[in-house]
């Protein structure tokens, strides 16, 4: 009796905690979503930055690669908030360090750990991590169109350089949503 009694105990207290939850649900969208735009946004910066000085490598001629990017990166902002619900950010201690460690320091003052935050949840990480991304992707849209030029006709371009330090910064970005999407996996 003792046995069955504790054995009911326990289901119990398990099917009680059943309900607490550390991390959001995982969205398989922004996970795969941010996965291609990962590799469609570094294929097309290491491009430009092959076809730098070449017609084919303007900012006119890729007009079309930005927006089609661009548009990806909107629509997984626009789904990171409609299920943050407005609430903010919020991580475990854990995920918040392999975050930041990402980041290299440049951790937006909006992000917060569990311990820090009142309210919030990896949603309005995201939302804020992808806005992050797309403020990095249009700086390189802009050094694309107005600041870098190549050729003797002064073509816009991105430079090899350029393009590999603007990857570098945005890849940061883009593995810390990456990161956030695997906590919640696990």
């Amino acid at each position: 009796m003792k046995k069955l009694s504790l054995v009911l105990m326990v289901v119990i207290l398990l099917g009680g905690c059943a309900g607490i939850r550390l991390v959001s649900d995982y969205d398989e969208v922004i996970d795969k979503g941010v996965t291609e735009f990962a590799e469609q946004f570094n294929t097309h910066v290491k491009n430009m930055g092959d076809l730098a000085g070449t017609q084919d490598g303007t900012y006119e001629v890729n007009l079309r690669t930005y927006n089609a990017l661009e548009s990806k990166l909107d629509v997984m902002i626009a789904r990171a908030s409609a299920v943050s619900e407005s609430k903010g950010c919020k991580l475990e201690r854990k995920v918040f360090d392999r975050v930041q460690s990402a980041l290299k320091g440049g951790m937006p003052a909006e992000m917060q750990s569990s311990d820090s935050a009142q309210t919030g949840n990896s949603h309005g990480c995201n939302e804020r991590l992808l806005m992050l991304v797309k403020d990095q992707f249009n700086f390189v849209k802009q050094i694309h169109k107005e600041t870098d030029t190549c050729g003797e006709n002064k073509l816009s371009c991105l430079r090899p350089a350029t393009a590999k330090t603007a990857l570098s910064i945005a890849n940061q970005s883009i593995n810390a949503v990456s990161i956030v999407e695997t906590a919640k996996k696990q």
